[in-house]
Order: C-alpha cells, then sequence, then structure tokens
C-alpha cells in the first residue's frame, strides 16, 4: 500500500463514460491545489509530474496523437503489417504465444507446456492453425513459468531469432 491507500476492488473500465459527479469531484480537489511556485528568472518553467498541479494538467490536457513517434499505430494491415506476435491466456491460468502470418494466412500456437492445457489443433477456413510441436518449442517443467516463456518466445520471434538456450535456468525464480 502506498501511502496507507487501499486500492480499489471494482474492476476499471478504460472506455466507460467519465462519471460526471466523479470528474467534478476531481476539477474540485484540482482547483485546491496550491500553485507550483515559480521557475528561477534564468530557467525556463517546465512542466513536471512532482508536482500535483502539473501531473493533472499534463494528464487532462488534450493534444494530438505524436505521428512521428507511434506513426506505425495507423499503418495498413497486409501492406505495412504482415506479422502479429502476442500471448493468448488459454485454461484460465495457461499463457501461450503466437505468431500469425498475414500474408501466408497461418497461425502458429508456441505452447510452453504442450498439451497440457491448449486444446487440440482447430481447423479454420481462412487461416491454417498449426501447434507447433515439443521440438521446435522448449518446454518448461515448473508449472507457473508459461508466461514468462510465452513472452520470451513473442520476443525471439519477433527478433527473428532460435529459441537456442531458454529453458527453466535461466529465468529467476520468485518465491
Amino acid at each position: 500500500m502506498r501511502k496507507t491507500v487501499t486500492p480499489s476492488s471494482v474492476i476499471y473500465d478504460p472506455l466507460a463514460p467519465v462519471d460526471p459527479v466523479l470528474l467534478e469531484k476531481l476539477m474540485q480537489h484540482i482547483k485546491e491545489i496550491p500553485p507550483k511556485p515559480p521557475a528561477p528568472a534564468d530557467k525556463p518553467a517546465v512542466l513536471s509530474a512532482d508536482h500535483e498541479g502539473d501531473f493533472y494538467s499534463i494528464l487532462i490536457h488534450e493534444r494530438p496523437w505524436p505521428e512521428k513517434e507511434y506513426g506505425g499505430v495507423f499503418d495498413n494491415w497486409y501492406e505495412d503489417v504482415d506479422h502479429l506476435y502476442g500471448c493468448l491466456q488459454t485454461g484460465g491460468n495457461h499463457w501461450v504465444a503466437y505468431h500469425v502470418d498475414l500474408k501466408k494466412e497461418k497461425i502458429d500456437c508456441y505452447d510452453p507446456i504442450f498439451g497440457d492445457v491448449t486444446p487440440g489443433t482447430p481447423s479454420k477456413k481462412k487461416f491454417s492453425f498449426r501447434r507447433r510441436s515439443k521440438r521446435c518449442t522448449p518446454q518448461n517443467t515448473q508449472i507457473g513459468d508459461c508466461g514468462v516463456y510465452s513472452l520470451k518466445f513473442v520476443e525471439c520471434l519477433a527478433l527473428g531469432v532460435a529459441f537456442d538456450g531458454i529453458n527453466d535456468k535461466i529465468f529467476k525464480v520468485y518465491g
């Protein structure tokens, strides 16, 4: 707990409409924040999240999307983006990595505990789906590390490197 505040158990939906009552409470709180002391004359004023007033002005300020830094967000699928990598939770508490090749219309699933929780290979009309075998996918023997393995698989796939050397010994065990 930070600052002796108990976190809320309410599930937060970032896409839900803003509650007008809560917004008004926040705006009243912001108005009560004492102003930040002025910057010295020889230094320019800089917004900093260290001061609560600056934090909220940075957070609330509407600004355009930085296309130069994050231009890839507007890429066209199939033309500019032809591979998709990610992790997927299956069976409630098991993670696998996947690689979607849009041009070849295939999906590869990399399961660190092969056949333990992931159901059999489904056949879909548009994309071919294949589960990579144990000899292609390093297997973890310690239950609970499948998420770490899946993230490592995604990292290797995105970088185009082999899975050589991925095993239980390279992951630090927290316990």
